[in-house]
């Protein structure tokens, strides 16, 4: 596997000397994300991009005009979400929005394992015979056409509102909401589904007389939640939503959220994008990949701390559970690849549906492929695929389109079905595909660098504006700095397995500690006298009263000079 450290771009002195209030640090590497006069990189640091205008979106008027009917004539509606934290978040979003509005609604997430991802006609069915008239989607539909003409043939009404990568054939619903569509107005294309359906409930408040798109505030939390976790982008309007919803949950008014803090281990006055997306993210998709999803639905939507108590126990029980059966099968499949190969096709009846996405992703971290993990069953087989950052994953499964029962994603992760009798055709047919477009650059990982600094640039005040760039994730990662031909001090690894590793470095005078987790292979480089180059995020430790810098690095290698 490639690698090679590419400097976003070089820090310009003119732009550092007109902007005197931003610490130097913070200023090179907003000028690297090109945030590059004075006016664009002060309102980044504010973090208030203004919302578009929901009615912009794509079939939003006939979808408000819809539910203000159904709403008049008390007619039952159902909120049918994707099991992940996003389509989990959007549904508790939409149904207490529509519970507020005085609607009848019931949540329906389907269940992983005995109906698959997104609408099936089996469910709806049921929902038409419980008496419900419009199904609205949250954070799936867009590429169900056959479950829409079903709806139709069977009475009921659909909305769909998501976020995924439309089809050229979008499916025959009364209204599809989705940022994507080439005909949308819409000013930012990159929304979760849950900020989706935010937008779908600041439009119902706005028609419906008597409510403000003001009131619907109240459910930020659950926005911030879905965006960071579905790994979209944490810019523009989604870096303002998250920021506004951070500052939600850190008031505490969820019981569900307080209580799975205090499981997880996390202080709600410290949270970030990176708590959520480590530490409750996971616990909240536990639930959809080892039970049922309706856990976490139930414990976001829950009214009493002593409920959600209980509930945020399970989900934490179910999180080590996950972790468990995660790592005994990242094993199991990289026994089974080749590094050698340009993607890795994993399937067998031993994966866990859950998780196979998860065991993808790992694939893709070690090596840098894509990755399609597959758990094959007497009939069906369900699978997930991730990949690498130039490679449109999505696209690849198009070409597969005819083989697939159903599927569906975004550029870096999709999911699919497939008949268990198509699964050497599917091979040879992704085969055929990533010969003529997977190129060997796509296979090489980028390292990207902020600003190459001296360790002597490191002072209390950069790095503790640098916070300022928050909340970090996908679109704005947490900030890479590099230091070239530092001097390893010493070094030794550490952990109940002595996969971490903690040294000390010097550059002339300065000294720093620095931490490598997860990466025991580092010692391959950082030995000790050894003169390396390194990529890090910095961090201020406060222990006892006391503040230490310390590095927290990403990559290593021998000076280049």
């Amino acid at each position: 596997m490639g690698e090679r450290w590419v400097l976003r771009r070089n820090p310009s002195p003119a732009f550092l000397q007109k902007v005197p209030d931003i610490p130097p640090l913070v200023a090179k590497v907003l000028y690297a994300r090109k945030f590059d006069t004075p006016s664009a990189a002060r309102a980044f640091l504010l973090g208030r991009e203004a919302l578009g205008d929901p009615f912009a979106l794509p079939d939003m008027a006939p979808a408000v005009a819809c539910v203000q009917e159904a709403i008049a004539r008390q007619e039952r509606i159902a909120v049918y979400g994707d099991f992940d934290v996003d389509g989990i978040t959007a549904t508790a979003l939409l149904v207490s929005a529509l519970e507020h509005l005085g609607a009848q609604v019931t949540p329906y997430i389907p269940d992983r394992f005995e109906e698959g991802y997104g609408l099936n006609t089996g469910a709806l069915e049921a929902l038409r015979r419980e008496g419900v008239g419009l199904v609205i989607t949250v954070d799936c539909g867009i590429r169900s056409p056959d479950e829409a003409r079903y709806a139709r043939e069977i009475g009921l009404d659909l909305i769909i509102t998501d976020h995924h990568t439309p089809p050229a054939e979008l499916p025959a619903a009364l209204a599809v909401i989705n940022p994507k569509r080439e005909d949308s107005a819409y000013p930012f294309g990159e929304l979760a589904g849950v900020g989706v359906a935010y937008r779908f409930a600041q439009a119902l408040f706005s028609a419906l007389p008597g409510h403000s798109p003001d009131d619907v505030e109240e459910w930020l939390d659950l926005v911030a939640l879905g965006t960071v976790a579905d790994v979209v982008p944490l810019l523009g309007e989604n870096r303002s939503l998250v920021r506004a919803g951070l500052e939600r949950i850190r008031q505490g008014m969820r019981p569900g959220l307080s209580a799975l803090m205090d499981a997880a281990g996390v202080e709600a006055l410290t949270l970030g994008g990176q708590g959520i997306a480590f530490r409750l993210a996971p616990r909240l998709n536990a639930t959809g990949r080892l039970e049922h999803a309706l856990l976490s639905y139930r414990l976001l939507t829950a009214r009493s701390l002593q409920e959600a108590l209980s509930l945020a126990t399970t989900l934490n029980d179910l999180n080590q559970e996950r972790q468990r059966l995660l790592e005994a099968q990242v094993m199991e499949a990289e026994a089974h690849i080749d590094p050698a190969e340009p993607f890795f096709f994993v399937e067998g009846e031993i994966y866990h549906e859950g998780i196979v996405g998860l065991v993808a992703s790992r694939l893709v971290e070690g090596h840098y492929r894509p990755a399609f993990v597959m758990r094959r069953g007497p009939e069906w087989t369900r699978g997930s695929a991730r990949s690498v950052q130039d490679f449109h994953i999505t696209r690849a499964l198009d070409a597969c389109a005819d083989l697939l029962i159903r599927y569906g994603g975004h550029a870096q992760a999709a999911g699919f079905t497939l008949l268990s009798r198509d699964i050497a055709p599917f091979r040879e047919r992704l085969r055929a595909y990533c010969a003529q477009h997977l190129k060997k650059e796509h296979l090489e990982r980028a390292r990207y660098v902020d600003a190459i600094i001296g360790l002597e640039e490191l002072d209390a005040e950069g790095v503790y504006g640098l916070r300022a760039l928050e909340p970090f994730g996908a679109g704005n990662p947490e900030p890479a700095l590099a230091a070239v031909g530092v001097e390893v001090i010493s070094v030794r690894p550490f952990g109940a397995e002595g996969q971490h590793v903690r040294l000390i470095v010097r550059q002339g005078d300065r000294y720093a500690e620095a931490v490598a987790f997860r990466q025991r292979s580092f010692l391959d480089v950082l030995r000790l006298g050894a003169r390396v180059d390194l990529i890090f995020s910095p961090e201020i430790r406060v222990w006892q009263g006391q503040e230490t810098l310390q590095l927290v690095l990403s990559a290593a290698r021998p000076a280049s000079r």
